[in-house]
């Protein structure tokens, strides 16, 4: 395959990726796009891992499946959004921040603090507006410049 042939191949399936994650309401996995396409699972391991490579998604760790395709994880973790009717996952909560306006819908993201264990939650408009309680503060402990270095810690 030419290198604009899998640029092209590439877009179809992010687009793919997407579509599913907003219609099933969960990152799919390899098995799942290639289904969706249709397309040959090898074929789009070999995107996946070109994605990966690009930084475009997190994998999981030793495996060319996603982890978190920006800003939706695969797991559940210490960042629940309630939004468009369903529950979604996210590795922090700047990517939290970002699912609603992801989906284009108002949603509310429920965490805690991981110094008292005080729930939090954030309501979230549909222009990405964020309001919370007063003294709430998101605290981001690695520039965004060094988020590769380490993705699963950050």
């Amino acid at each position: 395959m030419s290198a604009s042939a899998q640029e092209v191949f590439d877009g179809r399936v992010r687009v793919a990726i997407a579509t599913a994650i907003r219609r099933r309401g969960a990152v799919p996995t390899i098995a799942e796009v290639a289904r969706d396409l249709p397309e040959e699972d090898a074929a789009v391991r070999a995107s996946f891992d070109r994605m990966i490579a690009a930084h475009m998604f997190v994998p999981q760790r030793g495996s060319s499946e996603i982890h978190s395709y920006n800003p939706f994880c695969a797991e559940r973790t210490d960042f629940r959004v309630r939004s468009d009717g369903r529950q979604w996952w996210a590795m922090c909560a700047w990517d939290a921040l970002g699912i609603p306006n992801a989906l284009g819908v108002t949603g509310a993201i429920e965490s805690s603090c991981l110094d008292c264990g005080e729930r939090i939650v954030v309501d979230v408009d549909r222009d990405g507006t964020a309001t919370t309680a007063a003294g709430a503060v998101m605290y981001v402990g690695v520039r965004a410049k060094d988020f590769w270095n380490d993705i699963y810690f950050t």
